[in-house]
């Protein structure tokens, strides 16, 4: 086990030598998109552990100019108080094709939207209006953007069903070096096809105080308006990192991210997440948060 660690990240050190040489396309300014390749990336057998119950994922799409979002972002605190850990919510901040008007950033205010944010969005349909999010990022009624009333309902069903993965993740600061280090295991407890798996790892924030538009207050907007759980990177990329091996009963994945810290993020409100994606169906599998240490 110790040679299959060392192997693979030897072959890490080989890729980043070759990426620094070659040529990568300008991101827009602001915008931060590169993928990371991870520090860590092994594959191993062990006793196959007891399933632990399935967790949710809630994709919250919203805009700092939508002035009806802040009430689909109550609905999301409401399913996270009332399911004591096994719900996870991203907020998306984005530039959407066509909803500009309810996207675009206040000048003077951070800027929430993220190419990262943009790319899940595009990978899953057009929202066609705001507020809306996904659930597990599955189909309901033939259409993978539900609307925040739909959540709650959704959800409760998706906890009922089992998950063929436990997780695993931690996520540390070093103050010294800036950077955050985020440690994944999924440990699979039945057999999945090989290469229908894709594991996603990313960093959100909470407590961000910026403009947000609001229509139950007579002004239209509130300047200090908290925004939780934005999206600010993903670590793995929006195509998430395969899992390059045979998932049977005991096979393990361990994955090992770092990235500097952005000067604007704060690290007591970060959180980092992982999560398990069904690559034929876009199904999420599993996922696990916590918070950066």
């Amino acid at each position: 086990m110790n040679f299959i660690k060392s192997l693979s990240i030897g072959l890490f050190a080989m890729t980043a030598i070759l990426s620094i040489s070659s040529c990568t396309e300008e991101p827009p300014v602001g915008l931060f998109v590169e993928t990371l390749d991870p520090l860590l990336d092994t594959c191993y057998l062990e006793t196959a552990a007891i399933p632990e119950p399935k967790n949710t994922l809630v994709y919250d799409i919203t805009g700092v100019r939508c002035s009806n979002c802040p009430k689909a972002a109550e609905q999301a605190k409401t399913i996270l108080d009332a399911n004591n850990g096994r719900v996870s919510v991203i907020a998306l901040y984005a530039d959407i094709p066509g909803l500009g008007a309810l996207t675009e950033a206040w000048d003077g205010f951070p800027v929430l939207n993220s190419v990262d944010a943009q790319q899940i969005i595009a990978s899953l349909g057009n929202p066609g209006s705001l507020p809306t999010g996904c659930v597990d990022q599955i189909e309901v009624d033939n259409n993978r953007m539900v609307p925040f009333t739909k959540w709650s309902s959704e959800v409760s069903k998706r906890l009922t069903l089992t998950t063929p993965v436990n997780l695993e993740i931690t996520a540390t600061y070093d103050a010294s070096s800036k950077s955050i280090r985020v440690n994944t295991k999924s440990s699979f407890t039945e057999s999945r096809d090989s290469g229908s798996m894709d594991i996603f790892v990313g960093l959100t924030e909470n407590d961000i105080a910026s403009k947000q538009s609001e229509n139950r207050v007579s002004s239209g907007h509130v300047d200090d308006y908290k925004h939780e759980h934005v999206l600010r990177r993903l670590l793995t990329g929006s195509s998430g990192s395969a899992v390059g091996c045979k998932m049977v009963p005991g096979t393990v994945v361990e994955k090992q991210f770092s990235i500097i810290k952005d000067d604007a993020w704060k690290v007591p409100a970060l959180h980092a997440l992982v999560w398990v994606v069904n690559k034929t169906t876009k199904e999420v599998i599993h996922v696990k948060e916590v918070s950066v240490k």
